[in-house]
């Protein structure tokens, strides 16, 4: 029991079980008390994210998604790249179970933003509790700083599990339907760790238990395989006889794991990390802004204040700039602070290395993308912290320098702290409810960020605020003129407007940034189809097509181009591949009745009116009351009774 357990141990300075005026002993009764106050707690703090909507990738990942709304799509989801599904869009990154948790989430609850928010707030709840389990698992062993004492009480593990859930931190993690796989690699990457320090050094069911969860972990995100490094750091501070007679051996079967994911990671994306980024950055210029992007991440767990969706990396050329010195220094003086750790407390050593190791893949600068800072990847890191700093409160607690008196301050200290973190992340969820205000946020913090500024663009324009939003497309150019994706919302801004030749011209800049932009192609045909230059909107569509075979829309859009062309053959041939694409496809049933209508029209052209009228009555039943194919129908009828 709690209360008995902390006595024992001396944890509580108290009598009677009464604490403050609180009676301990009837609150925690035991180790299930404990979680249900800290699942409690954790979902609590994240229960106003249940209605927001769907935000940023949401919308490509989830709305626009055909993976997760098919289990057919289950192999392409393990063999390609996360972003596949869009054709021409490509990344650094693998992370299947990315798609098949919202496959899950697809297929209970529809496309109800709250259900994929309602999971991320139970899976966060169950991190949550996981911390509590390893951080008990950790106090549990012998360790020559604590000389032989075992630590059995749940007191410090639920000062960290306490910490860990209300981190405000973790809003972009858990509020934000894609951070998802940020939550499934940690609940998946601590589980695997418990379980390996229950083993104690066999090769049961919990070494077995372990491995599994170490594959799912480096399946949902990349940094999960840190864990070995864990492992070894894990061994080093709490050596055992059972797991120092294995030696090296006892990690292989994780190394084992690692090989297999990089297997298929290879083979999905035809490298380790394919895709270089911030390619202005020489090597020395990647080693050397390590440091202050390591020392903002532990600024960021220190002092969670004005949490920010986008970051501008703004890079060092020498370490001897003011930044670099600070941020050299501060890496410095945690590498001290370990050394020191490791000679006097090897415990609260692997809580700090905690906080590093799992960061180490987030440091390496050219496989991440244009915002190279993430308050997400903070999320496991924050695990270490919340521990570390546990044991700093729970040693205050114990000290007996001045009576008992600083054992109600560490408590008041944990109490405002929690109190302060809850706060800051019940106020930061309701950033992240929509779109509009995630990016308006984003632009205060960070105005001279081109993407935001972008993205604002793109909802502004959703919204039908066009003139908005070409004032926030201009200012993403002029921010960063090869920004191809600001000319293209310029161009769709200016196209929505009825303004074709400026579109036109913002898809050709575009396009000159980016060639290999499918969706690019395709605007530009569209543009010229409806500026009646319908060979030139074919082949920009041919383009698209040679990009991403399977972009039905620029497939229906040529089909229309040959027809307005004078190409009746061509057109027919085209409508004609869409058709014979599978129905089932969530983009081609919004197609389907326009491709049997638009074909039925070219028929009814050529004088080809059976073949007219199978085309006009299948629009139908694909769309009751689709008004062109029965005023096409009423005329065939009407032609055949002036006949007889």
């Amino acid at each position: 029991m709690f209360f008995k357990d902390a006595v024992e141990d001396g944890w509580l300075a108290v009598e009677d079980g009464w604490f403050g005026g609180i009676n301990l002993k009837a609150v925690f009764k035991s180790k299930y008390a404990v979680v249900v106050v800290i699942a409690a707690v954790s979902t609590g703090v994240y229960l106003n994210t249940l209605p927001g909507g769907f935000v940023h990738d949401d919308v490509s990942q989830v709305l626009n998604n055909p993976w997760i709304r098919d289990v057919r799509y289950i192999p392409q989801i393990f063999f390609t790249d996360v972003w596949s599904f869009l054709g021409d869009k490509h990344s650094n990154y693998y992370r299947p179970l990315m798609h098949m948790i919202f496959m899950v989430n697809y297929h209970v609850f529809g496309l109800k933003p709250w259900g994929f928010h309602l999971v991320n707030v139970l899976l966060n709840a169950a991190v949550s509790v996981t911390v509590f389990m390893v951080a008990a698992a950790l106090f549990e062993q012998t360790t020559p700083s604590t000389a032989g004492e075992k630590r059995k009480g749940l007191l410090l593990p639920f000062m960290a599990a306490l910490l860990f859930s209300t981190h405000p931190v973790h809003t972009e993690a858990v509020a934000w339907v894609s951070g998802a796989p940020e939550l499934l690699f940690t609940l998946f990457y601590l589980l695997s760790f418990y379980f390996y320090v229950k083993d104690k050094g066999g090769q049961g069911k919990n070494m077995v238990l372990s491995l599994v969860l170490f594959l799912l972990s480096a399946l949902s995100k990349e940094p999960a395989l840190t864990l070995p490094f864990i492992l070894f750091i894990y061994d080093y501070c709490n050596p055992t006889p059972a797991k120092g007679e294995r030696g090296f051996k006892k990690y292989i079967p994780y190394l084992v794991m690692a090989a297999l994911y990089f297997i298929f990671r290879v083979y999905a994306l035809g490298g380790v990390s394919p895709l270089r980024r911030h390619a202005g950055l020489s090597g020395y210029g990647y080693f050397i802004n390590i440091f202050p992007l390591f020392a903002q991440y532990l600024g960021k767990l220190l002092w969670p204040m004005n949490l920010n969706a986008f970051y501008v990396f703004h890079p060092i050329s020498s370490v001897f700039e003011w930044r670099g010195t600070v941020s050299v220094s501060i890496t410095l003086a945690f590498i001290l602070f370990a050394y020191l750790l490791r000679r006097t407390n090897r415990t609260a050593l692997f809580g700090l290395l905690l906080i590093a190791v799992p960061l180490l893949p987030v440091l390496y600068i050219p496989a991440l993308g244009e915002n190279t800072f993430a308050e997400r990847y903070l999320y496991l890191p924050s695990a270490g912290f919340a521990i570390l700093t546990a044991m700093i409160l729970e040693r205050v607690y114990r000290t007996k320098a001045f009576g008992r008196a600083l054992a109600p301050a560490a408590i008041a200290v944990l109490i405002v702290i929690t109190g302060l973190y809850s706060a800051g992340a019940v106020t930061r969820n309701p950033v992240w409810k929509d779109s509009y205000t995630m990016w308006s946020d984003t632009i205060k913090k960070s105005p001279y960020a081109a993407t935001p500024r972008n993205n604002l663009g793109i909802v502004l324009a959703m919204e039908g605020r066009l003139d908005e939003a070409i004032e926030e497309f201009q200012t993403a150019v002029r921010l960063k003129p090869d920004l191809a994706e600001g000319h293209t919302g310029l161009g769709l801004a200016y196209y929505q407007k009825g303004r074709l030749d400026r579109a036109i011209e913002e898809y050709e800049i575009a396009l000159g940034i980016r060639p290999d932009n499918a969706e690019g192609h395709y605007n530009l045909g569209v543009a010229f189809e409806d500026s009646a230059v319908p060979d030139k909107a074919a082949e920009h569509y041919r383009l698209a097509l040679r990009l991403r075979p399977d972009y039905i829309e620029a497939r229906h859009n040529l089909g229309t181009a040959y027809a307005k062309a004078g190409r009746p053959s061509e057109a027919i041939e085209e409508f004609q591949r869409v058709l014979a694409l599978d129905a089932g496809h969530a983009i081609a049933r919004a197609n389907l009745a326009e491709a049997h209508y638009d074909l039925g029209n070219i028929y009814y052209r050529e004088g080809r009116l059976d073949e007219a009228v199978k085309e006009f009555k299948t629009a139908l039943v694909l769309k009751p009351g689709h008004a062109g194919a029965l005023k096409r129908l009423e005329g065939i009828g009407a032609r055949g009774k002036r006949r007889s």
